[in-house]
């Protein structure tokens, strides 16, 4: 495995991939790697090619520098797990690197916006598609792997994709859960043993009530979500919202529908979506 930090080391290594056509598949993180991850990767080793595992974290989508600074660096641990785990290279570049030109952003996609995430995160897209884009026309990989976890991002890097006729195979991994039913996140890393305590009962909450949603519908129920949260102590709760898979908008059936909900247990977000049918 191979670690490069250099735009031109890795644009070389690519040239030579590319004369003996290699192709990429290209699974964009921001390290603090975890099972979820993994599981992009084990996806991509079902298509032929050479794995590359991208690790920055993009200053450019947080809205909170706080945030930001508090992001977990894990570097030297993902590299170990990584290179377990049939990673070839790792691009690793440093903010130099990918903004040469100093931090800049602009908004470029209009679909599946001023909602969900996009109103209480006020210019993270347009830094998720600046990162998106900048890591695609360097590596210009065949397949590039994106979680479902962050399912509104996965819809605007879909769009991103096809509004810049990129000839990229966009491969939509399913969500890796905890026992508790709950995505892996990178963020859950810092919960205090009473965050994780919390955050248990939170699950149980969200759980039981998707099986309401999902075996007999009522939109009601997404109320009795907040409710019940705001109960045990989450005072700010972003959204708890049914929506359509295909175009975002707010659905009345558990038909082609997912459950999406954010909230903070104390400074940490914790965002998720679950299919309800």
């Amino acid at each position: 495995m191979k670690i490069v930090k250099k735009t031109s080391e890795i644009i070389e290594i690519l040239s030579d991939l590319e004369k003996n056509k290699k192709q990429i598949n290209l699974i964009p993180t921001m390290g603090n790697i975890h099972e979820g991850h993994l599981s992009l990767l084990s996806k991509a080793n079902k298509f032929d090619g050479t794995n590359i595992v991208s690790i920055f974290i993009n200053p450019t989508q947080f809205n909170d520098i706080k945030d930001f600074e508090n992001y977990p660096n894990t570097f030297d641990f993902d590299i170990e797990l990584l290179s377990k785990n049939n990673c070839h290279i790792i691009f690793a570049p440093d903010i130099q690197e990918i903004y040469p030109q100093g931090l800049e952003t602009e908004k470029t996609v209009f679909k599946y916006r001023d909602i969900l995430c996009d109103i209480t995160r006020p210019g993270h897209f347009e830094g998720v598609t600046k990162i998106v884009k900048i890591l695609l026309d360097k590596i210009k990989p065949t397949n590039v792997f994106f979680g479902e976890k962050d399912f509104q991002q996965l819809k605007i890097i879909e769009q991103m994709i096809i509004q810049n006729k990129l000839k990229i195979n966009l491969v939509k991994c399913p969500s890796v859960r905890g026992a508790n039913g709950i995505s892996l996140s990178s963020r859950y890393f810092k919960f205090s043993e009473n965050d994780k305590i919390k955050f248990e009962h939170c699950a149980k909450i969200i759980n039981d009530n998707l099986l309401n949603l999902i075996k007999c519908f009522d939109i009601k129920i997404s109320d009795k979500i907040k409710n019940e949260l705001q109960g045990i102590g989450i005072s700010t709760i972003d959204y708890c919202e049914v929506r359509k898979e295909d175009n975002l908008d707010l659905s009345d059936t558990n038909k082609d529908s997912r459950l999406f909900i954010a909230f903070f247990l104390n400074d940490i977000r914790i965002i998720d979506n679950f299919i309800l049918y």
